[in-house]
């Protein structure tokens, strides 16, 4: 059986408070961004469930019909 060895992880440095700040954010511009609404689509209508119940009564009918 073999065994991989595993890589040992890098410390990173740690770093100040500014840094953190500016890479989680980003620099900030002026500017401005219109964001529309978008309306949602409409829903279909899902089918009624059937039961085993139903779909026999349903059989029944339509030959008690002929």
């Amino acid at each position: 059986m073999l065994f991989r060895r595993r890589r040992r992880r890098h410390e990173l440095q740690p770093i100040g408070e500014a840094d953190a700040y500016a890479h989680s954010y980003g620099e900030r511009s002026d500017d401005v961004t219109n964001v529309k609404a978008v309306e949602p689509e409409p829903v279909e209508e899902e089918a009624p469930r059937l039961t085993d119940r139903a779909i026999r009564n349903a059989f029944l009918s339509r030959l008690n019909k002929r």
